[in-house]
């Protein structure tokens, strides 16, 4: 009985296999800890191999930022906040959010990579900050200022209330992805996602005689 030829991969499948396999391995034990060699020998290759594709761990950030970017894209909710004439802004930030948590839940390690990256001081950290969270807070900055600007909303640094609201979804995403508390992971993605959009927005009000 003759054994079966193993497939070749190419050279661009072989890369993407290493960046995934570092994904894995960052997300789990930090960027620190991991060296080439735990990645050489997660894809079962050499050293060598790896630095053939990625000749410095820079390069190798630069190729896990594109990947993790590349399913990050929440087109339902830039179509709303774009191009629809008119929308509720709750609803969009409730589909926001929910897209947020589902994204973590599905795939916890990009929040992972931002937890190790931020607590290790690591380079990838303000890359990582800026790729994955700069875009959600400028939208909901902007949708703030144009609720000032209408009297809706109290006076204030729209950016810095955006950042607030951002704040509060990734300690949710935290809670309910990476700690798994029953006391936030219990409650369905879209009521998760409801009540955390309505307690801001309420604070935002000026009728509701609060101050954020």
């Amino acid at each position: 009985m003759t054994k079966k030829k193993r497939k070749r991969l190419t050279a661009e499948e072989r890369r993407n296999l290493i960046v995934r396999k570092a994904i894995a391995l960052f997300a789990r034990q930090g960027f620190r800890a991991t060296r080439i060699k735990d990645i050489a020998d997660a894809v079962g290759t050499s050293d060598a191999l790896v630095f053939q594709h990625f000749p410095t761990k820079r390069e190798l950030y630069d190729a896990i930022l594109e990947q993790l970017c590349a399913r990050k894209h929440f087109t339902e909710v830039e179509q709303l906040l774009y191009y629809a004439p008119e929308y509720d802004l709750e609803d969009v930030l409730t589909k926001l959010s929910a897209w947020v948590l589902e994204q973590t839940e599905a795939d916890p390690a990009w929040l992972r990579l931002i937890l190790y990256a931020a607590l290790e001081r690591d380079e990838a950290v303000d890359e990582l900050t800026e790729e994955h969270f700069e875009r959600i807070i400028e939208y909901v900055a902007y949708e703030i200022a144009e609720g000032q600007a209408t009297g809706r909303f109290c006076a204030g640094d729209a950016k810095a209330y955006a950042r607030s609201f951002f704040a509060g979804l990734l300690g949710l995403s935290v809670m309910r992805s990476v700690v798994r508390h029953p006391d936030f992971a219990g409650d369905e993605t879209r009521r998760a996602a409801a009540t955390h959009v309505a307690i801001f927005l309420r604070g935002l009000e000026k009728s509701s005689g609060g101050r954020p």
